[in-house]
């Protein structure tokens, strides 16, 4: 697929090889080539490109010209794509050292003068100026923020008024069999065992052994009873906030009392962020609109492609069938206008 940019022509497909060659791969985080192996078939890049572009138009959110804040980047891939595809410039910001590493480093091997900026942060603590952005995306990454209210917050003071906030998750807790599917993954990623497929999901190390091993390396005179106990009792909670809540047993004798229950998405303790939280979108919706947005709710069956499920998309995800269609489709889109005034 081929753009004009900035005056020269641009194969994004051969762009996306370039950024897999084997001699650059190996100065990435190991999990940047899983986690976009959908990205080996030039018509997945395209249908991406195209689901893009699709959910832009059902916003109404000019690209062209745009300063955009992908929300949640990953890789970044799809922040270089919408500089691509028009936006003036785009930031990427994400909690992951080593998603945003590798972002970094392919935008410098690459060495062209894109005006892509990654960055390494919170979506609750955004380091953006008031009303900067036009758009803000957050594209398959909501579930994972640990603070979803305050990201609103934070979305609703750097958006310009006019500005566009575009929603698009697959974790719908309205649709029975995902809520099934993600009860399945927190149950692998809390507990374990270490699995190379969960859901389309690979689990390297449970948070409870992850959450065990931090506190042997800082507390290793604890047994080994003890440090069983503690992992298992400081679920939801990140590396500072393990090592206090084992200072607070040993200085006061308190177990933490924070053992996972099996009904709340487990939470990454290294990088801070849920492994896949379901969210009800018409609640999300009505979150968004206390924030002086207009709000538009879609559930979302697919169809980039085209064909059929495409043309169910387009007929059956109607604002007015919300309520009843997000009972059959796993994914939503939330589209919202900042208020003028």
């Amino acid at each position: 697929m081929r753009v004009t940019y900035e005056g020269r022509e641009i194969d994004i497909a051969e762009l996306v090889r370039t950024i897999f060659q084997p001699a650059w791969a190996e100065q990435y985080d190991p999990w940047f080539a899983r986690y976009h192996r959908w990205l080996g078939e030039d018509w997945k890049l395209e249908n991406y490109i195209r689901y893009l572009r699709t959910v832009l138009a059902q916003a109404g959110a000019r690209l062209e010209g745009a300063r955009v804040l992908d929300a949640g980047c990953g890789f970044g891939l799809t922040a270089l794509f919408l500089h691509l595809l028009g936006a003036a410039e785009v930031h990427g910001l994400d909690c992951h050292a080593g998603m945003i590493r590798t972002f970094e480093t392919y935008l410098a091997l690459l060495n062209m003068p894109f005006r892509v900026y990654p960055r390494l942060g919170d979506v609750a603590h955004m380091p953006y100026a008031d009303g900067y952005f036009d758009i803000v995306l957050s594209i398959e990454a909501v579930s994972h923020y640990r603070d979803v209210e305050a990201f609103l917050d934070e979305t609703a003071r750097v958006l310009r008024p006019g500005g566009h906030l575009i929603i698009a998750d697959g974790n719908n807790a309205r649709h029975a069999p995902t809520r099934r599917k993600t009860r399945e993954i927190w149950v692998a990623f809390e507990n374990g065992p270490a699995t190379e497929d969960i859901h389309g999901h690979r689990v390297e190390k449970p948070f409870v052994e992850m959450r065990r091993e931090m506190i042997a390396g800082a507390f290793p005179h604890l047994s080994a009873e003890e440090r069983d106990m503690l992992a298992r009792g400081t679920s939801g909670l990140t590396g500072q906030e393990v090592l206090e809540a084992v200072r607070d047993y040993l200085e006061a004798g308190r177990p933490p009392g924070r053992v996972w229950d099996g009904e709340t998405c487990p939470l990454d303790p290294v990088n801070g962020y849920y492994i896949e939280r379901l969210l009800d979108p018409l609640e999300l919706g009505r979150q968004i609109r206390r924030r002086g947005f207009r709000v538009t709710v879609r559930p979302y069956f697919g169809g980039a492609r085209g064909g059929l499920v495409h043309l169910a998309n387009e007929l059956l995800t109607r604002p007015r069938l919300a309520p009843i269609m997000l009972r059959f489709t796993p994914s939503f889109r939330i589209l919202a206008r900042k208020e003028d005034g």
